[in-house]
C-alpha cells in the first residue's frame, strides 16, 4: 500500500463507530433524565421532607417520563418503531430499573452509611450500564443489523 493511501474501512469499524455514538447519546440522555430524577430526590427530601426511599422511586418515575421519547426519537433512532410495543418493553425495563434504584439506594444508605445523594450517584450509574442501556439497546429499541 502506498504511504498515504488510506486504510480501507472495515464493516466492524463502521459498527463500532455506529454503536459507540448510540451509546453517547443514549448515555447524554441519561444524564438528562437523571438530573431530574436526582432533582426529583433531592427536592422532594429536603423541601417537602418525603422519605428518601419513596423520593428515589418517584424521581425515577420522572425521569423515565422523559427518558423514552428522548430515547425513542434521539439516542436509538428508533422513530419508524411502533410506540405501543416499544413503550410496553420500556415500562417493563423501568419497573426493573425503578426497582433496582430503590433497593440500592435504600442498602447503601442504610447499611453502606453513605448519604443517599452519594448512593443515588453510585446506583445510577451501575443500573445505567448493566440494566438500563443493554436492555434499551437490545429489548426495546432493537437496531436492524
Amino acid at each position: 500500500m502506498a504511504t498515504g493511501t488510506p486504510l480501507p474501512r472495515s464493516r466492524h469499524f463502521g459498527l463500532y463507530k455506529r454503536s459507540l455514538n448510540v451509546f453517547l447519546r443514549s448515555l447524554v440522555t441519561s444524564l438528562f433524565t437523571t438530573a431530574l430524577d436526582f432533582g426529583t430526590l433531592v427536592g422532594l427530601t429536603e423541601l417537602a421532607h418525603v422519605n428518601y426511599v419513596l423520593a428515589t422511586w418517584l424521581g425515577t418515575v420522572v425521569g423515565s417520563l422523559s427518558n423514552f421519547t428522548i430515547n425513542k426519537v434521539w439516542a436509538f433512532s428508533a422513530r419508524e418503531q411502533p410506540t405501543g410495543p416499544a413503550m410496553m418493553k420500556f415500562v417493563l425495563v423501568q419497573a426493573g430499573a425503578s426497582g433496582l434504584h430503590t433497593l440500592g439506594v435504600w442498602l447503601l444508605t442504610r447499611f453502606g452509611r453513605l448519604p443517599y445523594p452519594a448512593s443515588k450517584a453510585i446506583v445510577a450509574a451501575a443500573v445505567y450500564l448493566v440494566w438500563n442501556y443493554p436492555l434499551n439497546r437490545r429489548f426495546v429499541f432493537p437496531q436492524p443489523r
